[in-house]
């Protein structure tokens, strides 16, 4: 009776996990049509894991069946395995469910994000609970739980009064170990990429198991695992990827080392002061009608300010960034490193004293300082910031006025009345400063101050929070114009990454780009380009504005010595890593693989491309780039003390 209980139990796991993957079929079936094979291969790997997620979920219940056998006999441990049963099945329906909403948000399974989130309790309820109607979704959860259960109650009571049959410990022992012999492997091995379409992966693998592989694989290894070339070959690779008409090399031969001097012409008569502003989630799909006829027009209605400022500006159109997290965009701007396998650098032991922006800038006299708009201590962030460079590191509690907030922090536009009176502080301090910050409202739940933007502010309305993140910009800009410190100040504004990842594409890389705006009026000619570069060129770009001569360790470039046709992107996502050239991208992943497609700069996805098209220095490059980084970080090759 235990063991044909426990096998109930897994159908039942199996079942639901079927019918997520039924609804996530038809869903991407409507969204990016294609054959039924590949289907058919997913769903076929997807029910083998689903079965060996199962077993290895359910074999601490199956142990448990027999282990405890004699409590369970008592009145309270029936009581027990029966509220036991409940909770399981609460958990496993629940995850179902918010399965859904995780791919409606994240066009994925669970990944890193849902890892990340696990890990700050407080901010995903109070987000859940401010994004949804927990009144609408917990009682069916709950009616469904309890439809299951209900039909198992008497099979449960039967298993925990049964008798222990002959040789039903030796039947029971064998089974286990026989799953786990058969399980286990399946499961070590995957998760399983069986055709070209990334969503239709997806349904390859459990939800679960996509989870505990998140968790495990985070800080995720490179050698032996990803493709890699010769050292020897590898350094002058890269180092040839970040030379320009203004470089000269310092690294001695074979040094694993990107030191370079970089010749932005004599010193400045005066240092100007940087402010810069990282906008949550805030991609170029709102800054302009590019993408396909499901797309509203957004600049129409999402961005006014972004333009206007624009034309005063230095803009940059084909900025790509390095991932689909606030911390990616931190280590990219701020340390100009690119993607490595797993988390970010960010949040890895061994960031604290990384080469950096702010790092370099105090070497010229420039005083540093981060305002943060939410809890400091999410996602590591505070000890970030506070361990490349910046002196004073502020978030939500430091800030004077919070009128209206969400689980997040404060809404932007309290955000930037503080950073003024923060600025003003620091403007009346001699010597140049670095002021940089990061905004919250354009992130589930968008919500808002009423009255700012005509749309009325409601949970699930990205491109509203968008809207009002736009005019919370726009309204920052123009009463700093109004400061003393204006004219001789230079502001960056960039998206940190993209509002949604979508897409067939391993690496939907159109998915990933964000506006990049260099304002100072005074200083900087209006401009609009469409060079292509990456978040980690911001700093070197920001420093040859800023006409500071300086020993680049940096993989960044500064973009406006790229020549026509040149440069290149990197970006990670989940546990894959892509390295493009406008031309050509190439994709890394944990199998080993090096997937080459066609590149378009632009709102254009990625195309497959027969493999002899894909130059073999494109390859060589990827993993060049990539596992010259990941060598790098682990060696303490890219900090401040490392440097002679």
């Amino acid at each position: 009776m235990r063991l044909r209980f426990w096998l109930t139990c897994l159908a039942i796991f199996v079942g639901l996990a079927a019918i997520v993957r039924l609804i996530l079929t038809v869903w991407i079936a409507l969204d990016t049509p294609a054959a039924i094979s590949p289907f058919i291969a997913a769903w076929l790997i997807g029910l083998i894991d689903d079965i060996a997620t199962a077993i290895l979920l359910g074999l601490p219940f199956l142990a448990g069946l027999y282990l405890l056998r004699r409590p369970f006999g008592w009145r309270a441990g029936q009581a027990a395995a029966h509220a036991l049963l409940i909770l399981l099945l609460g958990v496993a329906v629940f995850s179902a469910v918010a399965e859904l909403f995780f791919w409606q948000e994240f066009n994925s399974r669970f990944n890193g994000i849902a890892v990340y989130y696990l890990i700050f309790p407080k901010e995903v309820i109070g987000n859940i609970r401010e994004s949804f109607d927990l009144r609408l979704y917990l009682p069916p959860i709950g009616i469904l739980v309890l439809l299951i259960y209900w039909p198992l109650r008497r099979p449960l009571q039967s298993a925990l009064k049964s008798p222990l049959q002959a040789g039903e410990w030796r039947r029971a022992l064998a089974t286990g170990l026989l799953a786990i012999a058969l399980a286990l492997p399946f499961v070590l091995r995957g998760p399983y990429e069986p055709v070209l379409h990334r969503t239709i992966n997806e349904l390859a693998v459990n939800g679960l198991h996509s989870l505990f592989n998140a968790y495990f694989t985070n800080d995720s290894k490179y050698d032996g695992v990803y493709a890699g070339i010769p050292e020897d070959q590898a350094i002058p690779l890269v180092r040839a990827m970040v030379q320009q008409d203004n470089t000269t090399d310092l690294a001695a031969p074979g040094e694993r080392s990107l030191r370079r001097h970089v010749d932005n012409g004599p010193p400045p008569a005066k240092k100007l002061n940087v402010v810069l502003i990282l906008e949550e989630s805030y991609g170029s799909v709102y800054f302009e009608d590019v993408f396909n006829e499901k797309q509203k027009d957004y600049w129409q209605t999402m961005s006014p300010n972004w333009h206007r400022l624009a034309q005063d500006g230095l803009l940059f159109t084909n900025i790509y960034a390095t991932g689909d997290r606030t911390v990616r965009a931190l280590e990219a701007i701020f340390t100009s490193f690119p993607p490595i396998p797993g988390i970010s650098t960010a949040r890895r032991s061994g960031s604290e004293g990384m080469n950096s922006l702010p790092f370099l800038l105090k070497k010229f006299g420039y005083r540093t300082a981060f305002l943060y708009g939410g809890p400091t201590a999410f996602d590591n962030m505070g000890h970030f910031w506070e361990t490349v460079g910046f002196d004073d590191v502020w978030g939500e509690k430091d800030i004077a006025d919070r009128s209206f907030k969400t689980i997040w922090g404060v809404a932007d536009e309290y955000l930037f009345k503080e950073a003024l009176n923060r600025i003003d502080t620091l403007a009346a301090q001699p010597g140049p400063f670095f002021f940089s910050a990061l905004t919250v409202t354009n992130h589930r739940p968008f919500l808002y101050p009423e009255g700012r933007v005509p749309f009325k502010p409601a949970p699930n309305k990205r491109d509203h929070a968008a809207a009002y993140a736009d005019w919370a910009l726009g309204q920052f800009i123009d009463a700093a114009r109004q400061k003393p410190w204006f004219d001789d100040t230079i502001f960056v504004m960039i998206g940190d990454h993209g509002p949604k990842v979508w897409g067939a594409a391993q690496i939907p890389v159109q998915a990933f780009r964000v506006p990049l705006l260099f304002l100072a009026p005074k200083h900087i000619a209006a401009e609009r380009r469409a060079t292509l570069g990456s978040s980690m060129d911001v700093g070197p770009t920001l420093l040859g504005l800023l006409g500071l001569s300086y020993d680049s360790p940096f993989f960044g470039v500064d973009l406006r010595h790229v020549p026509e046709g040149g440069g290149r992107i990197a970006m990670a996502h989940n546990f894959d890593v892509a390295v493009g050239d406008g031309r050509h991208a190439v994709i890394l992943t944990p199998k080993g693989d090096m997937l080459g497609y066609g590149m378009q700069p632009g709102p254009f996805q990625l195309e497959d491309l027969p493999e002899e098209n894909v130059p073999d220095l494109s390859r060589r490059q990827a993993a060049a780039l990539t596992q010259t980084a990941h060598r790098m970080f682990y060696a303490r090759q890219y900090h401040e003390l490392s440097r002679p």
